[in-house]
């Protein structure tokens, strides 16, 4: 007993915040309305998404200023199945003069391919970029800018391409996984769905940072070029991280587009990359916990504060990120880590000095 009173003492804060934040999703459809469910199920997709950025930048040390190509890769592919299903013709591809639904959009027809598709594609597009950037040996603030560009040039294109995609308009009346004709999904089942799924990446992930990939990754954040005179390859650990990352992302966009009914430019483009940022820094990155904490509290405050404060609500947002940024720079989970790990190093310490005084007292 006192032996797992021990491990539960050293085990980290953030673990505990890991428990309390699932049992409060498991319970929420129990406490609210089904409109607030379904805003809790899109926000678990952030979530998802925040992991992915979290495995790249909080333990790897490359932030991406475009992984929202990733996710919307993801809520394309699903979004644009439930499209053409039972081989109609999208009317927005009919406006354009198509009368066929063309050859390439064919595998998209069974969702549950679309859905396989939404992840392996994402995966095979970083996996390409992350060979191409980091067999050039590009680091730093130069990868930054390359998926900052990213970002804007996969935005255009879905927007020129519209006899395709429907362009600014986005893809609406995207079903929760209707498969073969069967009625969609209620609202609270997927959001079970989406939770479950949820918790499976984020027991993935933390396998994944605990692992020796996982830790030469965080070597590779601390420091890239003693890790080379150990022998290791950087470039071929950071491809591997930035696929893994971009099947997350992809993931997470497929789960997100039936979860809005919609998927647009503006979920995308560089303002959805730099959210996903924001909600990493404000929870703290390189430990999970902060990457879902901060997506659930940046994008639930967002809602209740607009609900009340619609005049302000922005304001009010931003000086939260502000004295967050400036005073937390860890962020709210990693700050709280380190108070924890500096508690148990004073501890420490304080107990190596006693140890000499009290064996010298024993002595006489």
């Amino acid at each position: 007993m006192s032996k797992l009173k021990s491990s539960l003492a050293k085990l980290p804060l953030n673990r505990y915040f890991d428990v309390i934040i699932l049992i409060f999703l498991a319970i929420f459809p129990l406490m609210t309305e089904e409109f607030r469910v379904e805003m809790m199920g899109r926000y678990i997709c952030y979530a998802i998404f925040a992991l992915s950025l979290d495995l790249l930048w909080g333990y790897t040390g490359l932030l991406s200023l475009g992984h929202a190509v990733l996710f919307g890769m993801g809520g394309y592919l699903i979004g644009l199945s439930y499209q053409i299903q039972n081989g109609v013709v999208p009317a927005f591809m009919q406006r354009e003069g198509i009368t066929e639904i063309p050859w390439f959009y064919l595998p998209l027809q069974n969702p549950i391919v679309a859905a396989i598709l939404g992840v392996i594609v994402p995966a095979l597009f970083a996996a390409l970029i992350g060979y191409f950037v980091f067999s050039s040996k590009i680091k730093g603030v130069f990868f930054t800018i390359i998926t900052l560009a990213l970002a804007q040039i996969f935005k255009d294109f879905i927007i020129n391409v519209q006899k395709y995609t429907n362009g600014f308009n986005g893809l609406q009346s995207i079903k929760r996984f209707a498969i073969n004709g069967s009625d969609p999904l209620s609202k609270t089942a997927y959001y079970y769905v989406i939770l479950g799924i949820g918790v499976l990446v984020f027991l993935f992930c933390l396998w994944l940072t605990k692992s020796r990939v996982g830790k030469v990754c965080t070597s590779v954040r601390e420091n890239e070029a003693r890790l080379g005179f150990l022998g290791y390859n950087a470039g071929a650990f950071k491809i591997l991280i930035y696929t893994i990352s971009g099947a997350i992302a992809g993931l997470a966009g497929v789960l997100y587009a039936p979860a809005t009914s919609t998927i647009t430019t503006e979920d995308i483009g560089v303002a959805a990359s730099t959210m996903v940022v924001i909600w990493v820094a404000v929870g703290g990155r390189g430990n999970l916990t902060g990457a879902v904490f901060g997506a659930l509290l940046i994008n639930w405050a967002q809602s209740l504060l607009s609900e009340h404060f619609s005049g302000v609500w922005q304001l009010i947002i931003g000086a939260f990120l502000l004295v967050v940024i400036y005073f937390i720079p860890n962020g709210i989970i990693g700050q709280i880590v380190n108070l924890q790990r500096r508690i148990i190093t004073d501890k420490a310490k304080k107990k190596l000095m006693e140890e000499p005084a009290q064996a010298a007292a024993a002595a006489k």
